[in-house]
C-alpha cells in the first residue's frame, strides 16, 4: 500500500464521500461546497491517498497564535489498523508543534483508548449544547 499524505485535495467530491462513507453528514449536514469551504478555510488540512482515493483527512482549526485543535480525523473502516489514522494525528501534532501552538482533540469517549496510544491524554470535559 503507497499512501501519500498531502494537504491538498485532489477532487471535491472526494471530501464528501469520504464523511458520507464515515457517516459524519448524517450530523453535519453539509453540501459539498460548504465542507470543502469549511476545509479551505481550516489552518491546516491533511489527506491521505492510496493513488486517487482519499482514505482519510484530518484538520487543525486555530487562530495560529495559542491553541490548535484537531477535528475531522478519520479514515474508511476497511482502511483502519494500518498506521494511517496514526501518520495522519503525528504529522498534525507535529505541524502544530512547529508552530508552537497548545495542541487539544475531543473525541468521543469509546476512541480515548486509542489516541491514549498515540500520546493524548484526558485533560477536560468536552461539552455543547443541546
Amino acid at each position: 500500500m503507497d499512501i501519500k499524505f498531502t494537504s491538498k485535495l485532489k477532487k471535491p467530491t472526494d471530501i464528501f464521500n469520504l464523511y458520507e462513507q464515515l457517516g459524519w453528514n448524517r450530523f453535519l449536514k453539509l453540501e459539498m461546497e460548504k465542507l470543502v469551504f469549511a476545509m479551505e478555510k481550516s489552518f491546516y488540512v491533511l489527506y491521505a491517498y492510496e493513488a486517487n482515493k482519499l482514505l482519510g483527512t484530518g484538520r487543525v482549526i486555530s487562530d495560529g497564535l495559542t491553541n490548535a485543535y484537531l477535528c475531522g480525523l478519520g479514515v474508511l473502516p476497511d482502511y483502519r489498523n494500518r498506521g494511517i489514522g496514526k501518520e495522519l494525528c503525528k504529522n498534525l501534532v507535529e505541524y502544530c508543534k512547529n508552530q508552537n501552538l497548545h495542541v487539544q482533540f475531543f473525541c468521543e469517549e469509546n476512541l480515548v483508548p486509542y489516541y491514549e496510544k498515540l500520546g493524548f491524554e484526558v485533560f477536560s470535559v468536552g461539552m455543547r449544547p443541546k
